[in-house]
């Protein structure tokens, strides 16, 4: 029986352009764990350290830098070298106390920009009830943290040490950051949240630098009251 899915590299060719690295250089690229985040949109933490910091010089000495726990992600420090990692995560190397958040690159592609906060600002893409009636929120990296019921759908949280700090509602005149697609990348300000049909997405007419565009819903992050 074919194995399928089951392979842990990629071949590089063939890999998401959101890695943004060299694709001829070997031809494998290691595959991200499964979980957090989707694999169009996650690099492995391995290929973080060597291909996009720089902080080793190969596969081997980026495991012994993971393995003797000097990387930590949103606050926990992670051993797997295949551990996936995408927008909205918080890298910390703990030996130089550099702190990294990943971001969104002008083609939709991952970017790494040095922080001094731990602070997250994720969007919530789920909620539900759990045991107790208490409200829970799933967050676009795939974590879960207690919220408020007046906390919709397209909303954002502030999130430090895994709680909810503060809300920042989808409204018109809200900044917003762009994800994914044509505008990836660009900030700017909601003009107008229109809903979706039977045949159209819902969608959100957004302002930047003096134009104006359109984009479904899903690309848009707010950051910003």
């Amino acid at each position: 029986m074919a194995r399928h899915g089951n392979s842990r590299h990629l071949n590089r060719l063939a890999s998401s352009t959101y890695a943004r690295v060299s694709r001829k250089t070997t031809k494998y690229l290691a595959k991200p764990a499964p979980g957090r985040h989707r694999l169009a949109r996650s690099v492995a933490l391995l290929v973080l350290l060597r291909d996009k910091l720089g902080v080793s010089a190969n596969a081997s000495e980026a495991r012994k830098i993971i393995k003797s726990g000097n990387v930590e992600v949103n606050g926990r420090k992670v051993s797997k070298d295949r551990y996936p990692i995408g927008f909205g995560d918080v890298l910390v190397l703990t030996q130089t106390k550099e702190v990294y958040t990943v971001g969104v690159g002008k083609n939709g592609d991952i970017k790494l920009e040095k922080a001094k906060a731990h602070d997250r600002t994720l969007k919530v893409i789920g909620k539900y009830l759990a045991p107790g009636k208490k409200v829970m929120l799933r967050l676009y990296d795939g974590s879960v943290a207690a919220g408020e019921g007046s906390t919709r759908v397209n909303d954002s949280v502030v999130v430090s040490e895994g709680k909810v700090k503060a809300v920042l509602k989808m409204v018109s005149g809200a900044k917003c950051l762009v994800m994914d697609g044509a505008h990836a990348s660009e900030t700017g300000i909601i003009r107008e949240i229109k809903n979706g049909s039977a045949t159209s997405v819902a969608s959100v007419k957004v302002e930047s630098q003096g134009a104006t565009f359109e984009t479904p819903v899903q690309n848009v992050m707010v950051v910003g009251a």
